[in-house]
């Protein structure tokens, strides 16, 4: 393994580097340093202690878990959590297809590594739980999946052959048959390996017409995580919505005080780095007429997007009497999270940290025990054949961040010696000087030989001429091959330009190493992720 600086990759914002390196300048905005482990086990105990009551919690996970598939592979998970001394290292996704980019695997495996830490210093329980981000309604975010076939990055994307279920949630989308073009496009670009029929089998059985498009999504993370090592919860249920009315509650009657706490910190934190969330309020989206919609203050009530007004005694009222559709936006979303869980710490990449810079006094404002913010481990996978290309040409993975064509230029310059158009240019005034320096003696013994000097002139030049177009044409060929090597290692580190844990499915890499791929790379990643991290594979 290789660490790299997150300073050293321009792909990852100020605060975020900041925050990963060196969390003191960030002190105030966040409740404890990830690095500190006496900080980490307060964290455990202080969550433990602030929810003695989990049956609700509890009875609604082990009902998601049977609804999910996955009862079985959990509930020993469940059962750990039921324990009132136990606590949770959460982390949460948007339900991407096919289990989203890398990253997503990499929320998850770093969720589980910091749990089996956490409970073996403190000796206390402490469970992995994955929070399913199912109320997200932006459909097209989660609907494509990253590959690469030969060296082009491709996207595999999903579209639903009926249109009425967008602007939902995504979570209670179910899968139509327009997933067969999925089907067909990754039989297509995958190629054959000795994994290919095996996973595309449980493909097609995760994401079978019909199927809930979280439980698709949970089916392929069991898969690629292996099964039973993380705890699953969806907000989007009426219990868990039950139990977190009160904040919701809090939030329709104290929406601009949320509002002003927000954009307080959000000006401080501008003053040095970047506010992430810029929201207006309420932070609360309704469910109605299969949309999703979010809830505007106006006039001492409410509007919701699509034109429905409420009075704050309405919208009190509908909390009353159907919690479930009422849902969190990305500020309110943390806020139920922990009011929900015993969250010692929360696994966040790069965004979610700078959303969190903004959170500490929303909740102070809410009462809720603000977790430690622990980044997810961010790395890249080269592949052998990727590395031998770096290697070669004495070139490190930061320089990828270019595009492909700036690298290249810059490589060929800082390794042009000559220029060899001009040395042929330059070399050949001597070859000129020589006919001339001896046309005058040639002359002097016999004019009519002149003719034959010139010849011999011009046929010189033609074999020059001809040894330069060789040279230059093996200079060429070493350009494209280096050209071809610097795209081949482009689109495999930086796809489409962005980083390649943020673009290409684990799909990918299952297909060429096969199943347990992803559930043993815990046993090489870094538990440290102050760092990027380069994993030979």
């Amino acid at each position: 393994m290789t660490r790299l600086p997150f300073s050293s990759l321009s792909s990852f914002s100020p605060l975020f580097r900041d925050y990963a390196e060196s969390a003191v300048s960030l002190a105030p905005f966040f409740n404890g340093d990830y690095r500190d482990p006496v900080v980490l086990a307060a964290s455990c105990t202080r969550a433990a202690e602030a929810h003695p009551d989990r049956s609700s919690l509890i009875e609604a996970m082990r009902r998601q878990a049977d609804t999910l598939g996955v009862a079985s592979a959990s509930s020993h998970l469940i059962d750990k959590l039921a324990d009132p001394s136990s606590s949770v290292v959460v982390t949460g996704q948007q339900l991407g297809l096919l289990g989203g980019p890398l990253y997503t695997a990499y929320k998850a495996l770093s969720t589980i590594q910091l749990a089996e830490l956490l409970e073996k210093e403190t000796g206390a329980p402490v469970v992995p739980v994955f929070w399913l981000e199912g109320e997200d309604h932006d459909f097209e975010e989660i609907a494509s999946a990253g590959f690469l076939q030969g060296d082009d990055a491709v996207s595999v994307i999903y579209t639903p052959s009926d249109d009425a279920e967008k602007g939902t949630a995504v979570g209670r989308m179910t899968v139509t048959d327009g997933i067969s073009s999925v089907f067909e496009e990754l039989e297509r670009i995958l190629p054959p390996t000795d994994f290919k029929d095996g996973l595309m089998a449980v493909v097609r059985s995760a994401y079978a017409p019909g199927t809930p498009m979280i439980t698709a999504f949970v089916a392929m993370m069991e898969y690629i995580l292996g099964p039973g090592r993380i705890a699953y919860i969806s907000p989007d249920d009426e219990g868990l919505k039950k139990a977190v009315a009160p904040l919701f509650r809090k939030e329709l009657e104290e929406f601009a005080t949320s509002s002003r706490r927000l954009k307080d910190t959000s000006a401080k934190l501008e003053g040095t780095w970047h506010a992430q969330v810029q929201t207006e309020p309420t932070n609360l989206f309704l469910h109605g007429d299969g949309r999703r919609t979010a809830i505007d203050a106006v006039d001492g009530g409410f509007r919701t997007r699509d034109g429905e007004e409420l009075s704050l005694g309405e919208a009190l009222a509908r909390l009353d009497t159907d919690p479930g559709s009422f849902s969190p936006n990305v500020v309110t979303r943390p806020l139920m999270q922990d009011w929900l869980l015993p969250t010692a710490a929360y696994v966040a990449g790069p965004g979610e940290v700078a959303y969190f810079a903004q959170f500490k006094g929303l909740y102070d404002w809410a009462g809720v025990h603000m977790p430690v913010i622990y980044p997810r481990a961010s790395l890249t996978l080269m592949e052998r054949r990727i590395g031998k290309v770096l290697a070669k040409n004495d070139v490190a993975l930061p320089a990828f961040e270019e595009q492909v064509d700036k690298l290249f230029r810059e490589m060929v310059l800082s390794n042009m010696e000559t220029d060899l158009d001009e040395a042929f240019k330059e070399s050949s005034t001597g070859i000129h000087q020589a006919i001339n320096q001896i046309k005058p003696v040639i002359e002097g013994v016999d004019r009519s030989l002149v003719g034959s000097a010139e010849a011999t002139r011009a046929a010189f030049m033609k074999e020059w001429n001809q040894l330069k177009a060789k040279v230059l044409k093996s200079e060429k060929q070493q350009h494209d091959v280096l050209r071809g090597q610097l795209k081949r290692a482009s689109s495999a580190l930086f796809p489409m330009g962005i980083p390649q844990e943020r673009f290409l499915s684990p799909v990918y890499f299952l297909n060429k190493y096969g199943p347990d791929f992803f559930s043993g790379m815990t046993e090489r990643m870094d538990i440290d992720t102050s760092e990027h991290q380069v994993l030979d594979i």
